[in-house]
């Protein structure tokens, strides 16, 4: 997934909102608003330079702790292809406990597979090519290559570990065992689902804003994002759908975990095993409440956790002022989750309306000879940085099984959405070199894609701020929008967060999707929103871009260097 990082000022910034103190929900849309802008706008803090010299760390290594072996992630793994683990995904949750190979399938699913070096467009190809700078590969997506996220454990006396925290070591694919004391309850009373194991998704923001500052938290929800895909896709394939928690205290969830809800904050708490409302049986909740929508003190240490010592790579990390302000107005402390929006009401897109009977029926998905499964696509997973070909082009078929895909990730629920529901991102197709297809926009819906206006996908190359891909050779170009306004307006700034999260998803599924089939991808962020948003007839509208998907073949040839840290997996997916 790549992202730019610098920008392109060609007018001055907007006025300034009303005066007096911004809401949560002003904070956020002001927010978002800078990020479709910053092509055109340059964000805070103008003449920033990425110390790569200072770069920090991309594993978070922990000095003082016992760490935990953990078996081989993905042996064994159900022969589950990438469709069938998406729909079992969206399954009501089960009460089924997984093994611990199975959890340290769903933790790998964010550690090290294999140690990739090969020449591209991206823009660190070089450095890459250098014995000590050769890319280690990992099955999920991420903005820039940063790898922001991180893994915890919390299990209780039923998990199949011994009663504790623990946290994923993504560098050694182990556990480091932070606490040996029960921390449920405290989960519990954070998230309002008590349960024999939780996985809980952070982020480290300073692993990502070294390079990206400002845009920082727009990028790192949608990592968080692709990282529960993955979580939700293995768990699916082994038939144990989990629904991820995402409205939660995360002052409580901080302090289990012993990380400070702000360098290090919790984003998605998923409860496994035997789950229910919080009981009873759970310490009563004595701190003070706080407003909603602040950052607030941290809440005491819970009793048996100890501070342990973190490395930190860089000497001079530091935090961004607009990034501060908009994690802030997305916490929720005391604040009650607002009641599930049925699904006939939830903050969905509608259809466009048909442009003089336009409308292009799709074959009807299913897994064709030569997929992938789920594990293959998990270890084969990658950004075709540059070597996208309009030749031969996609057809129908295979442009159906990814839309189809990560649609289906998209109906999956939440707990403040649960399934089945309507997505709150809508897909859309820029065509350029599809079978059957003119070069135009369609918006995909019912399986189908209905005709917008006309587009030149080669064109928008220079509406796209870096020189890893050439516009002109990609297939097609998925777009993922969303209409932030009315998430916000449903559940305040923790919307902004929560869409974030759901363009993640559908980000990781086209990946999965696209390699199960044999086809070229990449996720980027690079390309001018404002222009397609108008090129899509929605400028005018709520309804904004979020996320950009290139698809196509790869070309034949591929040079470089794969040395797999697992057994050998088959070359190639489909013969296309």
């Amino acid at each position: 997934m790549s992202t730019p990082t610098e920008t392109h000022p060609v007018e001055p910034p907007l006025a300034p909102a009303s005066p007096g103190p911004p809401s949560g929900r002003d904070v956020a849309l002001d927010y978002a608003r800078r990020m479709f802008e910053r092509q055109r706008v340059p964000l805070p803090p103008l003449g920033y330079r990425v110390d790569w010299a200072d770069q920090p760390s991309r594993h978070k290594l922990y000095l003082d702790t016992v760490k935990l072996a953990l078996p081989a992630p993905f042996e064994p793994m159900p022969d589950v292809g990438v469709g069938a683990a998406a729909e079992a995904a969206g399954a009501e949750p089960v009460h089924t406990m997984p093994g611990l190979g199975v959890l340290a399938s769903v933790l790998g699913s964010y550690g090290l597979v294999d140690r990739r070096t090969e020449p591209n467009w991206n823009e660190d190809s070089r450095r890459k090519l250098r014995s000590d700078g050769a890319v280690w590969a990992r099955p999920t997506a991420s903005g820039g290559g940063m790898y922001p996220a991180e893994s915890y454990v919390v299990a209780g006396p039923d998990a199949p570990l011994p009663t504790g925290v623990y946290h994923y070591d993504t560098a050694h694919h182990g556990l480091d065992r932070l606490t040996v004391a029960d921390r449920g309850h405290d989960l519990a009373a954070a998230c309002g689902v008590a349960a024999d194991l939780y996985l809980v998704a952070t982020l480290r923001f300073w692993k990502n804003a070294f390079k990206y500052n400002s845009f920082c938290y727009h990028v790192v929800t949608q990592d968080v994002g692709a990282l529960l895909g993955s979580w939700r896709l293995v768990l699916g394939a082994h038939d144990v759908p989990a629904e991820p928690v995402l409205w939660f205290d995360d002052a409580a969830v901080a302090a289990a975990l012993d990380v400070d809800g702000h360098a290090e904050a919790p984003f998605v708490v998923l409860p496994l095993g035997k789950r229910g409302p919080r009981g009873p049986g759970g310490p009563p909740d004595t701190r003070p409440p706080r407003p909603s929508g602040t950052a607030g003190p941290l809440r005491p240490r819970p009793a048996g956790v100890e501070h342990h010592r973190v490395w930190e790579r860089s000497a001079r990390p530091r935090t961004f002022d607009l990034v501060d302000q908009v994690h802030a107005a997305a916490l929720v402390g005391d604040e009650p989750r607002p009641a599930p929006t049925p699904s006939s009401a939830a903050p969905s897109v509608a259809a466009p309306a048909e442009e003089d009977g336009d409308v292009v029926e799709l074959p009807p998905s299913h897994a064709a000879a030569g997929d992938l499964d789920l594990r293959t696509s998990l270890l084969r997973r990658r950004s075709s940085f540059g070597q996208l070909a309009p030749r031969p082009p996609l057809t129908l078929d295979d442009l159906g099984w990814v839309l189809s895909a990560v649609d289906q990730t998209a109906r999956s629920g939440t707990d403040v959405a649960p399934a089945p529901r309507d997505p709150w991102t809508r897909l859309w197709v820029l065509a350029g070199a599809v079978d059957g297809l003119e070069q135009r926009a369609y918006a995909y819906t019912g399986h189908r894609l209905v005709g917008g206006p006309r587009a030149d996908v080669g064109a928008l190359q220079r509406h796209y701020a870096l020189t890893n891909y050439n516009l002109g050779e990609v297939a097609a170009v998925l777009v993922v929008t969303g209409r932030l306004g009315p998430l916000v307006e449903a559940y305040g700034a923790r919307g902004y967060r929560m869409l974030g999260i759901e363009v993640g998803q559908a980000a990781q599924s086209t990946y999965l999707a696209a390699t199960a089939r044999g086809l070229g991808v990449g996720a980027v962020l690079g390309i001018d929103n404002l222009a397609v948003d108008e090129l899509l007839g929605i400028g005018d509208t709520d309804e904004r871009s979020m996320l950009f998907l290139l698809l196509g073949h790869d070309r034949v040839g591929r040079a470089g260097y794969d040395h797999a840290l697992r057994p050998a997996v088959p070359d190639e997916g489909t013969p296309r």
